[in-house]
């Protein structure tokens, strides 16, 4: 009997060491149809803005409005994630986003549209901690960020399908006919969900109960100071992933003067590029950098940095280069958008067993807070000047002085740590 069990535990270590391509792209159609909502909304700006007559600060309140509500609950969308399993977290929240998404298309008043996002951002708040507990105890340790990244690939598609798709259903028709169509595209993505993707149970033991507090759980994540550096890190990466997609088509209609449907195709070539980014991340961390994920994120700053300063002092020079734009918003969607499968794999790696969900659920806090605070403070800076080269000024110089801020605590924290073994 022993025999027979080391046998079987030594089949299940080897399967996690391939790709299983099946079930991370099941696992990616719930970020899929998350990602063709909240992406193809934030494409549709300059048809809500004509319609609703706002400003550039008041268009980037939608990005605040659906986030605040996401990370008010996001640590108990975790812990509940934890305990309820990851494909019925993923059903929850991919059927709760379809539904309210649908219900856009009769806002008759802005306010009532941000309304609408706040309770959207509820049902999106699970998805995240839902689809991250399935890949991190469903993947070995070398290619956990590469199968991550794969994973988060779906949201990069459903974004470039919701960017570059729906303004043009948007010009053809109406956005509120755009986005109600993209509702119950997700619908039917749950259903799809529902009947394909197999329930796994987690191969290692959760060392929490159904029964230990929340409370528990929350001070040793928070006593956790290799984690909490990785979350603060967030802040950063948030303010990015909040900021650009938020503005990127109001940017290039207002300051470069392209038109609706040729900037939605332009922030789709940025979904493109977190695509390839997603996987390109993880796979840079685990085989170039051999799982090292701070040297990892160095590079990661460094280049957001570089590509915000391009954007602020010569990309707005080269507006009639058009195929110059379509290769700067790849390789800014590459750096900016392409983080997120590496971020959160890390996050599972300092986090313990049986408690990725709400480990994730507490990075997002994070996150979120950078996703709603930088959208209007990026307009606002826009609003300023009457022009973005300013936002994009601000975004860099952020970025570069918290990722070195994080590089050298992260290195303190290392050497700590050797110290507390060797002690």
């Amino acid at each position: 009997m022993i025999r027979k069990v080391i046998f079987l535990d030594k089949v299940r270590v080897n399967s996690k060491d391939k790709l299983d391509w099946s079930y991370l792209l099941l696992l990616s159609t719930a970020y899929l149809s998350s990602s063709i909502n909240m992406q193809g909304i934030q494409a549709l700006m300059p048809f809500i803005q004509n319609d609703f007559s706002i400003s550039r600060s008041q268009a980037g309140l939608y990005s605040s409005a659906f986030f605040i509500t996401a990370t008010a609950v996001a640590i108990f969308s975790g812990s509940f994630v934890d305990k309820i399993g990851a494909k019925g977290g993923m059903l929850i929240g991919v059927f709760s986003v379809g539904g309210f998404m649908f219900f856009h298309g009769f806002a008759p008043v802005y306010p009532a549209l941000l309304l609408l996002a706040l309770i959207a951002g509820l049902g999106f708040s699970i998805i995240t901690p839902s689809v991250n507990k399935a890949v991190i105890e469903s993947s070995s340790s070398d290619n956990k960020a590469l199968s991550m990244g794969i994973m988060q690939s779906g949201g990069g598609i459903g974004s470039f399908a919701g960017a570059s798709l729906l303004p043009l259903l948007a010009a053809a028709w109406s956005w509120r006919l755009a986005i109600m169509l993209s509702g119950l595209f997700a619908v039917i993505v749950g259903i799809f969900i529902k009947f394909k993707l197999p329930d796994r149970e987690t191969d290692g033991q959760n060392i929490f109960t159904r029964e230990d507090k929340f409370s528990i759980k929350l001070k040793q994540l928070l006593g956790n100071r290799s984690l909490m550096l990785v979350c603060l890190l967030g802040i950063v990466f948030g303010s990015s992933i909040g900021s650009i997609p938020a503005h990127y088509t109001l940017y290039l209609t207002l300051d470069l003067d392209f038109s609706p449907p040729l900037a939605g195709l332009m922030l789709g070539f940025l979904q493109i590029g977190g695509i390839f980014g997603r996987p390109f991340w993880g796979w840079l961390s685990d085989t170039f950098h051999q799982t090292n994920r701070r040297k990892t994120f160095l590079w990661l700053t460094l280049t957001i940095t570089v590509t915000g300063l391009i954007y602020s002092f010569l990309v707005w020079q080269l507006a009639e280069m058009t195929v110059i734009v379509l290769l700067m918003s790849f390789i800014l969607g590459t750096v900016a958008m392409g983080w997120m499968g590496l971020f959160f794999t890390v996050v599972g790696e300092r986090s313990e067993p049986g408690m990725t969900g709400i480990a994730t659920g507490l990075s997002l806090i994070f996150i979120r807070i950078g996703v709603m605070v930088s959208p209007p403070v990026f307009g606002l800076i826009a609003d300023i000047f009457d022009n973005y080269n300013y936002s994009w000024l601000a975004i860099a110089l952020f970025t570069l002085l918290a990722g070195g801020l994080f590089y050298w605590l992260e290195g303190d924290n290392q050497k700590r740590e050797r110290f507390d073994r060797m002690t």
